[in-house]
């Protein structure tokens, strides 16, 4: 589930320091959470985290539009397991109201790369469609000291009316669990692009590209491939809506997404909508 939490915690982050010492607000996502200044932030993957300067805390959101309590229950209880760490609930699954959403908070018990962990798990969703996953947790040894001041920053969500507007509603909701599929051909060059868009935010985008060439020696044949992933969203702005990827690297691109007879185009570019077979 906790998801999807794969190897969020061991990525290469850049880490800046939160700018106010006792909120930390984002207006695209239309959320805010209370966290001290002792805390780090990066954001990658369509998730923010954040890290204590002074222990191995850590606080972990995850942005999950239109998530449900049905969903979100069945996260929970499910646990997460990979090479490098196991999430388990260790309680009953209890609901919480928040300020403008509620949602579902239970006790987790989890092993980070062979350093037993305790904490806290909770979905939450918005009056405003929005929804997140939040993970709370401390080193074992320190989560007495810790439980209490990981409630508050828990159940401190407050939520507000986000930034992107209906459209980008409407069109996240057509693209997540999706394909968008792109071919083009000439006389000696065959290209396909996918995009794979999944619920959680994240996407992979891969890249195909075949070749022929001849010469007076013969012809010769090559094939390239280029894959990337990071998170997604749409935006929308004064010409229209916008999908924005941002990848893994650091790097960002966009495009203009528009539909046109039941057809996506990105920049003018028309795309097939089709099944999504690496999204769980």
């Amino acid at each position: 589930m906790i998801l999807q939490l794969k190897t969020w915690l061991f990525m290469a982050f850049i880490y800046t320091v939160v700018s106010t010492a006792h909120a930390y607000t984002d207006d695209d996502l239309g959320y805010s959470i209370d966290i001290d200044d002792g805390y780090k932030v990066s954001r990658m993957y369509g998730m923010t985290m954040f890290e204590s300067n002074d222990s191995d805390n850590v606080v972990i959101i995850k942005n999950w539009p239109d998530l449900t309590l049905e969903m979100a229950e069945e996260y929970l209880l499910s646990g997460y397991q990979n090479e490098t760490m196991a999430i388990v609930t260790t309680g009953d699954i209890k609901q919480q109201k928040v300020e403008n959403g509620s949602g579902l908070l239970v006790d987790v018990l989890g092993i980070f790369e062979r350093k037993l962990m305790r904490g806290l798990a909770a979905g939450f969703i918005g009056d405003n469609g929005q929804g997140m996953l939040v993970l709370v947790s401390a080193a074992d040894a320190d989560w007495d000291a810790f439980e209490s001041e990981a409630r508050k920053i828990a159940t401190s969500v407050k939520f507000n009316e986000p930034l992107a507007g209906p459209d980008a509603h409407d069109w996240y909701l057509m693209l997540a669990g999706t394909r968008l599929s792109l071919r083009f051909a000439s006389n000696d060059e065959r290209r396909r692009e996918d995009l794979y868009f999944c619920s959680d935010g994240s996407f992979v985008h891969r890249l195909s590209t075949s070749a022929m060439k001849d010469s007076e020696s013969g012809s010769a044949f090559g094939f390239s491939t280029k894959t990337g992933s990071g998170s997604w969203k749409v935006v929308d702005g004064n010409v229209g809506s916008r999908l924005m990827l941002l990848y893994s690297d650091g790097s960002e691109e966009s495009a203009i997404i528009e539909e046109r007879d039941g057809r996506a185009y990105l920049d003018g570019r028309r795309y097939a909508i089709m099944r999504n077979n690496r999204c769980r």
